[in-house]
């Protein structure tokens, strides 16, 4: 942890009006697509009767100055009084498109987005529905993936619009390096929705170089084996790939495949997609750090540390920043991602 007066200043607004009389503030970017969350305990409990609800909410964290852009910027959805304070729970702006309390969206054959990106979905979505007034989610800097990936066919009952834009996102992959395949992400940037492409970790690319004796506090670890074979069913149809030799039997993944592919060499091609998209990031490590707390997921760092097993590029893929009292602590989650819900089906010891 470090003072608010050597590195940090930070600064609390909701609406125009600047909360000075908070005692925490946690902030949540988990990454992998979901949303962020700020959770703020305000040590006034005559807050509760500001309507805060859907207010907007930014904090600003100035490390070593004053910051143009807040570290998080979302709108109030949660509120829990007491009797001597008040917590608040916000979310990023696209709360407004997910989960249970957005609209549903539904896609028919006669009303459909076939022949649709999924980028050009999500912005006349935000156009039409959302920025009608206001700008809530800024789309200026929004670009298609590459490749693109269409929406013809896809039908639903009724989703939230941001759960079907973020679904097409696992089957949307650069192959131009098949050892390496780069998934696309998405994230926000204050009010900002950005969709960009995974670095090759060996691009040679970083944000901030962190040692023990400039930014890094302490580390920790843990290594997994990762999965060598992948396994695709579609029906009766089945793909697998297989990466290397393993004298003790493959470590496979069943993986499902995006609706519509069921030949053999798409299935084997896919399972082959998911292994190797994975292969590199087989550790799992917390650093907790003094500075570059307004780092952007998928950013990379590099760890300049004896530990040769963890020294070198990482990329950050999530981010943890508390203030309490006269501290500010920060802890980035590097390199292996939390699976979501979905993501595979399986993990298994297959011969």
């Amino acid at each position: 942890m470090i003072g608010r007066n050597l590195y940090s200043i930070p600064k609390l607004y909701i609406g125009n009006k600047e909360i000075i009389e908070f005692s925490t503030i946690s902030l949540d970017v988990p990454g992998n697509n979901q949303l962020s969350s700020l959770k703020v305990v305000i040590n006034d409990p005559e807050y509760q009767d500001d309507h805060l609800f859907n207010q907007k909410i930014r904090f600003y964290l100035g490390e070593g100055g004053a910051e143009a852009m807040p570290i998080f910027e979302g709108y109030i959805k949660e509120i829990s009084p007491g009797d001597t304070s008040i917590g608040i729970t916000a979310y990023d702006a696209r709360i407004f498109i997910s989960g249970e309390g957005a609209e549903p969206i539904v896609i028919t054959d006669k009303d459909n987005y076939d022949g649709y990106t999924p980028v050009q979905f999500i912005s006349e979505i935000i156009t039409k529905t959302l920025n009608t007034t206001d700008t809530i989610i800024d789309i200026s800097a929004l670009s298609d993936t590459d490749p693109p990936i269409s929406m013809t066919g896809y039908r639903t009952g009724g989703k939230p619009a941001y759960d079907i834009f973020a679904s097409f996102f696992k089957d949307i992959i650069n192959d131009d390096n098949p050892k390496e395949p780069l998934e696309w992400y998405i994230t926000m940037e204050g009010n900002k929705l950005i969709v960009g492409k995974r670095r090759s970790i060996d691009d040679g690319h970083r944000s901030f170089i962190l040692s023990y004796m400039d930014g890094l506090q302490g580390l920790s670890y843990h290594s997994t084996v990762p999965a060598n074979k992948g396994i695709v069913m579609s029906g009766d149809t089945r793909g697998e790939f297989e990466y290397g030799n393993s004298p003790m039997g493959a470590v496979g993944r069943v993986f499902i495949p995006p609706e519509g592919m069921t030949g053999n060499a798409e299935l084997s091609n896919y399972a082959r997609q998911q292994i190797m998209k994975e292969w590199k990031e087989t550790k799992e490590i917390t650093a907790r750090v003094s500075r570059c707390f307004d780092i952007g997921i998928e950013s990379m760092v590099y760890l300049n540390v004896p530990e040769k097993v963890v020294r070198g590029n990482h990329r950050v893929t999530s981010k943890r920043i508390r203030v309490a009292g006269s501290s500010v602590s920060c802890t980035l989650g590097l390199d292996k991602r939390a699976p979501r819900l979905g993501d595979y089906v399986d993990r298994k010891i297959v011969q």
